[in-house]
This record gives structure tokens, sequence and C-alpha cells, in this order.
């Protein structure tokens, strides 16, 4: 109460008295602090989760349903998310059953996994992926699918249909979305072949990598096998796969294209009504107009530049079951202490080394740093 106060100018008394009130005089009425709204902003937002549904938009959350109405109603105040969803439980307008909490959620903490450490790299964070093999009827011929989301500052997902499995057509991608999205802090990836460059080569750094790393952006490597250390893309992919791909009957690429440039086009929609003050941050960074991603990519300096990883510690059979984690095709050996838990891992192309770490509570030890020299 007295930082209220302070913060709106007013006597502390004034507080209280506003906290015993149970009504209030204000069209809509307040009902023991909590906003009580009328019948008509019920079936406004009934009606507009509807027509969502009737027209087989991608996204039906109530984010969406919020947007519509702020569009639709630009006058009157936005429902909150609480009775958004309120109203679609009780209308019976659920399109999808609730989120069931799943065992090892407590990951973070039980596996010291390095969210500070992460979160840490930079404002702006995306992820990137391609979407298991689909088959269109007909076709013998499987469909490559190229996805990227937001996760972390902004929010938006972007799919598209490409030739094959390549890093030039991602590349291809994030050159045309950075155009007209910012350029984020950091990408984070799988560790295939296709992102990471080479599956032989030691401490070799594929096309992909130089091309962020050109741009300042810090690559970050999910944790082998373990999907879980990249949710927000492996989210995204499930999404795309249930509400487009499951729900669609494709028999031509023209058709998928169609379709990825709506789903494209919904989530635009709502990420430039939901973040438009963020995005008009003069300190955004996006790629010219004129920028070409058949550019040959070589990597311009090696000043400030960082490669991270996300590995979990394990023993090796390989290495004489030797504790350690694999960094681009090479072994390094990690002290036993820390077998079995989450470890992040720098490597300076700078310096050409690695800084290897543990997180614990949000504090970060240091468990060793080496020579790590490298290839282009």
């Amino acid at each position: 109460m007295n930082e209220i106060a302070r913060r709106l100018g007013i006597r502390k008394a004034t507080i209280i008295d506003w906290l015993k009130r149970e009504s209030y005089e204000e069209r809509r009425g307040w009902n023991q602090g909590r906003r009580v709204y009328t019948t008509d902003e019920e079936e406004r937002v009934a009606s507009l989760k509807r027509e969502r549904i009737d027209r087989k938009r991608y996204f039906l959350g109530a984010p969406h349903v919020r947007m519509d109405y702020a569009k639709k109603f630009p006058d009157d105040p936005l429902p909150s998310l609480w009775f958004v969803h309120d109203v679609v439980r009780r209308q019976g307008l659920q399109t999808h059953e609730p989120k069931k909490r799943k065992k090892g959620q407590n990951i973070v903490s039980r596996l010291k996994f390095p969210m500070r450490s992460i979160v840490g790299l930079g404002k702006i964070q995306q992820a990137s992926d391609f979407i298991g093999k689909k088959y269109v009827a007909g076709q013998k011929e499987p469909i490559s699918i190229f996805s990227t989301s937001y996760y972390q500052w902004l929010k938006v997902y972007q799919v598209w249909r490409v030739s094959s499995e390549k890093a030039e057509n991602a590349i291809t991608c994030l050159t045309e979305l950075w155009k007209r999205f910012p350029v984020p802090n950091v990408m984070r990836m799988d560790n295939g072949m296709t992102f990471r460059g080479t599956g032989r080569a030691e401490a070799h750094v594929g096309r992909c990598v130089v091309f962020l790393l050109n741009r300042s952006v810090t690559p970050l490597f999910s944790s082998p096998y373990h999907s879980y250390t990249n949710p927000h893309i492996e989210g995204h992919n499930r999404t795309f796969t249930e509400k487009l791909w499951s729900t669609e009957h494709f028999t031509s690429d023209e058709q998928i294209d169609e379709a990825c440039m709506r789903f494209n086009a919904e989530s635009e929609e709502f990420c430039r009504w939901n973040f438009k003050d963020r995005l008009t941050d003069r300190a955004l960074r996006f790629l010219p107009e004129t920028s070409e991603p058949s550019e040959p990519e070589v990597l311009r300096s090696a000043k400030g530049k960082n490669i991270c990883f996300i590995r979990f510690v394990e023993r090796w059979k390989e290495k004489g079951e030797e504790c350690g984690v694999v960094i681009l095709n090479r072994f390094v050996c990690i002290p036993d202490p820390y077998l079995n838990q989450y470890v992040f891992v720098t490597f300076d192309l700078e310096t050409a080394s690695i800084r290897v770490t543990s997180e614990h509570d949000g504090h970060t030890t240091q468990i060793l740093k080496q020579r790590f020299p490298y290839t282009l």
C-alpha cells in the first residue's frame, strides 16, 4: 500500500479506503476488487471465438480473441485473459484439452539446467528447425518445412515449404524474415548437420553458423536427443502439425504454400498488434531490402563471436567410460562430480577456447576453460 500510494501520489488512507469497498461508481461494476463483466461483453467474446472457429483460423487462443475484441470495439476496455478463458469454458468453446502437467518439469533445479545463462545471452531470442518430412497424396517425394519462432521479447511463428533440409534454404528464409522482423540476439537450434555444418569433421564451423555470426547472432545449440531443451520450436512444430497439417488435405505444393502464407499472416497480425510498441524501438536491427541470401559466407571477424551449447554430462563407452560432453564432434572431458546434469558451454572463436560452467540457484561456476582449435 505504501508503494501504491507513492506511485499514485495520494495518501495511504485513501488506498486503505479503496480496498475496503466492495463496489465502485463504474458502469461495469466491481465486486470485492474483481471487475464484473456485462452480459454484452460475454456475448461479444463468445461471438468472436465462434467466428475464429467458423473461419477455420489457425490461432484460436484467448490472446487472439482479445486482439479481435480490441479491433472490433476500439473504444471499450479490453477484457482480461482470465475472463476470455472463463467465457470459452462456460460456453463450451474449447478447441483443445488443457495441458497436463508432465513428470520432470523441475528439470531446471533437479538437473541444473542453465536457464539464467540462456536468458542472459540477449534480449531477443529466436528458434529454428526443420519440421519432420511430410507427404502429399499422390506424390512420392517428401515435403520439407522450415519453421522459426521468436520466443523471448517477441512472439511470432513463421513456416515455409522448402525444397530440402539444406542450410541454404534456412538462410534464405531467415534473410527474408529479418527484412520485416528484427534480427535476434540469439538463434536456438538443434544439432542436425544442416545447422551444425558437418557430421564428421571435428570443430568445424558450418555455413549456417557463419551466416548467423556475421549478423552478430549468437548460435545456441540444444542438447542432443533432449528435445525439451528446445521447447519453443518443438511446441511450434506440434502446433503446425495439429492445426495445419492434420486438418488440411493437401494435393499440391501450391496448396501447402497458400496454407503457410495464411498461417504466417495470422501469426504476424497478432505480433504486430500485441508488440506494436516494441516493434517501434529504434535500437532494433533489420536486414536491408537489398540483402541477398546467396552471398558467399566467409566469417568477417572472430572478434567477440561466441557459439553456445547446452550439454548433458554423461559417461561415454567410446572414451573408456570417461565423463564428458561432445562439442562439434570433439569430446571434452568433464569432472565426475558434474555427471548427469546440464552444463553451459561457450565457444569463443576469437581466443579459440571453450568455457564450461555449471548453474545452481541462478549462480554460475566455471568448471573448466581450455583451448579449442577450429576450422571454417
